[in-house]
């Protein structure tokens, strides 16, 4: 016999991810769509109409019947936070259940700064919208670039944030249960974004690619994050044996090509200034055109063997390399028409995140912590 208590919850996770994906949804509409009966639909949501989690959004006419009461999710009720630690700032969203902005703060702290700037900045973050959220706080996450230990949410190698190395990144903010604290690594926390709020909101599987100081990726397949300490290094595919020294320590990995520190570096020297960032670069030369298109090349050879062995739908890049999307694009393409299969590159589509480079995993690391409000299983 089912877990009738589990099975509960199974419908309310259902009917409340429907309503989050469509808009305008009654009772019946509900249980058609969800394949429950209607005095059970009815049971369940005046439930959730009772713990805050849905409101009556509007009446809708019928010429025979009743009318049919519209139910949405509570915008006011049941927010998360989201925070994400970049090699030189912390972010903080706080956002209501449609990953709506409620909220944002940030603090910067620059390249190589030392762990108690970092936590310093993080606290202070966390700080700000918890008392904000008040009591309508229900949990938060935290993002962070590099090689996380889950079990023990101690960070095992981040070469981004060295300081962060074998530090246990719940500790970073002064939370009374911090065991309830989400962890998911950055890029992957971008690729949960995509999957709750974005371009991945309708699709079973795609894959996110960030493109910043590191280069990973977050695979998604059949709704579920793939997950796991030492996956997504895509940055770390070989595009060039024997070529540019990486940070890893190996030679011609992709990283060493289209990292952002340096793409920076190289616009640096043949144009002058001292960008950080490919949000500061304001101006190309055309040698500095030249260094992005040399960068999309390599990034269209290394996005190949995504392509060839998993052949997701979609691909979504994230970074500020896409600001540059009519330079880099179409060298891309030729990388993979170079590199990847064209029966599989046809069925592929690569686009741009349509979130900010600075937005999009922290608000990612609030969906690891919303997620099992929508997607309830027998281990939750």
């Amino acid at each position: 016999m089912a877990n009738q208590g589990l099975l509960k919850r199974l419908n309310k996770a259902r009917i409340m991810d429907a309503i989050r994906r469509q808009d305008d949804l009654h009772r019946a509409a509900l249980a058609d769509m969800l394949g429950l009966d209607r005095k059970s639909v009815t049971n369940l949501a005046s439930e959730l109409l009772q713990d805050g989690w849905l409101v009556e959004t509007g009446v809708r006419h019928r010429q025979r019947g009743r009318p049919q009461i519209v139910l949405g999710l509570n915008r006011e009720q049941h927010h998360h936070l989201g925070i994400h630690l970049s090699e030189t700032k912390v972010v903080g969203l706080l956002i209501n259940l449609y990953g709506e902005i409620v909220s944002r703060r940030e603090t910067s702290y620059g390249f190589a700064s030392s762990l108690s700037r970092i936590k310093q900045a993080a606290d202070g973050v966390f700080q700000s919208l918890h008392d904000l959220a008040g009591t309508r706080l229900q949990a938060t996450g935290l993002a962070a670039p590099g090689i996380i230990d889950n079990q023990t949410g101690r960070m095992i190698r981040s070469v981004n944030i060295p300081a962060l190395d074998g530090v246990s990144l719940r500790q970073l903010i002064s939370h009374n249960n911090s065991d309830d604290i989400a962890l998911e690594e950055a890029s992957r926390a971008k690729a949960l974004a995509e999957k709750w709020f974005g371009q991945g909101r309708h699709l079973n599987s795609f894959a996110c690619v960030d493109l910043g100081i590191g280069i990973g990726a977050g695979i998604v397949t059949e709704r579920r994050l793939h997950t796991g300490a030492n996956q997504g290094e895509i940055g770390h595919n070989i595009i060039k044996p024997g070529g540019k020294l990486c940070r890893c320590g190996h030679r011609g990995c992709l990283e060493a090509y289209i990292s952002e520190r340096i793409i920076c570096q190289d616009i640096n020297k043949c144009q002058g200034g001292d960008v950080q960032t490919l949000a500061e670069v304001e101006s190309l030369s055309p040698a500095a055109e030249d260094i992005l298109a040399q960068a999309g090349f390599a990034l269209g050879l290394g996005l190949a063997p995504l392509i060839n062995i998993l052949c997701p739908p979609l691909i979504i890049l994230s970074g500020n390399l896409t600001n540059f999307e009519s330079i880099v694009f179409p060298e891309m393409e030729r990388g993979l028409a170079q590199a990847a299969l064209p029966w599989s590159r046809q069925v592929v589509s690569v686009k741009a995140s349509t979130f900010a480079h600075d937005t999009a995993a922290a608000l990612g690391a609030a969906a690891a912590a919303m997620s099992d409000i929508f997607e309830v299983t027998d281990n939750t």
